[in-house]
């Protein structure tokens, strides 16, 4: 008989990851989503100064569409929401546009108050400011409060709106 060819012992060399390992990957994946869960979410102020870095932008886009226009266009809000008009022979007409139609607050405030430039709630019916057609209008200033917080977004009076919660 002839002997059996020789052959190498196999090495055991161990595949794979050692538990330990597998549960240190665990704990540092569980901070990490820990953390990104905790910014994604943001608080009361950052979303009451969201909405009001929102209406800043769309107090310019309707500044330019009334002098591209050249037809006064008026913004009108409540703690519910806001809508936008414009001037027609036959008075205010709400716009419908998808820029300019009705929206709502991603965080309802407690108090929409036009501060400067338009008319508040008092003066029968919903605040309003209104844009003109000049290149150059009168400071606006409206104020968003809700609880503690307040943000607001003012007019320069040449057609740039700011949003800022002091």
């Amino acid at each position: 008989m002839k002997p059996a060819p020789y052959r190498r012992a196999a090495v055991c060399r161990p595949r794979g990851f050692t538990l330990l390992e597998l549960l240190v990957v665990m704990v540092i994946a569980g901070i990490v989503i820990a953390l990104v869960a905790v910014n994604a979410s943001p608080n009361e102020r950052g979303r009451l100064l969201d909405d009001g870095q929102r209406i800043a932008r769309l107090f310019e886009l309707a500044q330019e569409e009334a002098q591209l226009g050249a037809r006064p266009i008026a913004w009108e809000g409540n703690t519910s929401g806001w809508r936008f008009l414009e001037s027609t022979p036959n008075g205010w007409v709400p716009m419908r546009t998808d820029v300019f139609a009705p929206g709502h607050w991603r965080l309802a405030p407690d108090q929409v108050i036009v501060a400067e430039g338009g008319r508040n709630a008092g003066t029968g019916g919903p605040p309003r400011l209104v844009f003109g057609r000049e290149l150059i209008d009168g400071p606006q200033r409206l104020v968003l409060v809700r609880g503690d917080i307040r943000v607001d977004v003012a007019g320069d009076g040449g057609g740039r709106y700011f949003a800022s919660a002091p």
